[in-house]
């Protein structure tokens, strides 16, 4: 069962509220800015040298959409909430890389907190990330730790102008981001699963797999860290709709609708795997239960033969003077007879009573 990947961050303390300091471990040489202006007629994707060429994209008649990948330069961080005018607290926020999903009302903007979780390419374990959105009326901001996301089929929508992205308001993309973390769960659980099902049979088999109990354990840690990560999206949701009045189009209720559902089963299928988790650990403690019955029965039937052979023999291992049978011309023989019937005899009332 492999473990996930959770690296060790480092933690500020003392630092006064607002304070920009990375708390990741996953830093990039550059950092990189990628926009995408678009409007229903057109989209330009824009690399950005640095954020001073975004006031300028902010003046043009369409919506923004501005990636930021990496987020080790603070000072740049910085400058990007002057521009938009975040409150420092978010930006403290989206470089604390360990932050809980959720979502929080803004002046003008909403800020929510994501986990997008991959597998590494070598699928040996999962890659957790944090993604942090910015959501204004008319400009929607991603900060990610590294290069490298699940959205591309969301880039190529935008770019080949495929379904309602164009046509809709940033809530939408805000929307469809989601959609994909969210739709890239059920991805990772199904992954699980692979990896999950062998263990039922395995738990038959008490010789196969002697680590059972650690791989078991293993897998029930795995879940419950993507029930923390997947849980808080349900209050995600709650607020958005709650607060996001300014931000949301009415229009975009069904779709949100949608979206707690695939939550629901994501939760759901969560559950399902722990429950089953529990059924193979509780299978397989009954499994080396039985052959331990099965080995204490075998010698306990063994144990229980030798009683009237050890008995016989010990009476005829006595040193008294005067014993008749041991000057029989076929004591010897009669002893070993009485000891093979005796234990014959045993064996067919144990296999009568069905102990055998």
């Amino acid at each position: 069962m492999q473990n996930l990947y959770i690296g060790t961050k480092p933690r500020k303390t003392g630092m006064m509220p607002g304070s920009l300091v990375f708390t990741g471990k996953r830093k990039m040489k550059n950092v990189s800015l990628e926009a995408f202006c678009y409007n229903q007629e057109e989209v330009r994707r824009i690399p950005l040298r640095s954020a001073d060429e975004i006031p300028g994209l902010l003046q043009e008649d369409c919506r923004l959409w501005l990636n930021i990948n990496g987020l080790h330069d603070s000072e740049l961080i910085r400058r990007i909430g002057e521009i938009f005018g975040i409150n420092p607290l978010f930006l403290e926020d989206i470089l604390n890389t360990g932050q809980r999903p959720k979502a929080e009302l803004g002046e003008d903007y909403m800020f929510y907190v994501l986990k997008m979780i991959r597998l590494a390419p070598k699928e040996d374990h999962l890659n957790i990330e944090q993604l942090s959105m910015i959501h204004g009326r008319n400009y929607l901001l991603t900060f990610q730790e590294v290069e490298g996301d699940l959205f591309d089929a969301v880039r190529q929508r935008l770019m080949k102008n495929i379904g309602r992205l164009r046509r809709a308001g940033t809530d939408y993309l805000a929307y469809a981001l989601m959609d994909t973390v969210v739709d890239h769960y059920i991805v990772i659980l199904d992954h699980l699963r692979d990896l999950l099902e062998p263990l039922d049979t395995e738990a038959l088999d008490s010789n196969e797999r002697r680590d059972l109990p650690s791989s078991v354990r293993s897998g029930k840690n795995q879940l419950i860290l993507l029930r923390r990560f997947i849980s808080p999206l349900r209050e995600v949701l709650d607020t958005l709709q709650r607060d996001g009045d300014d931000l949301w189009d009415e229009s975009m209720t069904p779709y949100l609708n949608d979206l707690r559902d695939h939550l629901r089963s994501v939760m759901d299928t969560i559950e399902s795997y722990r429950e089953n988790l529990s059924g193979v650990l509780e299978l397989h403690l009954a499994v080396l239960s039985q052959k331990m019955n099965d080995v204490m029965r075998t010698l306990t039937v063994i144990a229980t033969i030798f009683i009237p052979l050890t008995f016989a023999a010990g009476i005829y291992g006595m040193n008294f003077e005067f014993m008749p049978e041991l000057k029989m011309r076929w004591g010897y023989y009669g002893f070993w007879g009485f000891c093979a019937a005796a234990a014959l005899l045993m064996l067919a009332a144990f296999r009568w009573k069905k102990w055998l």
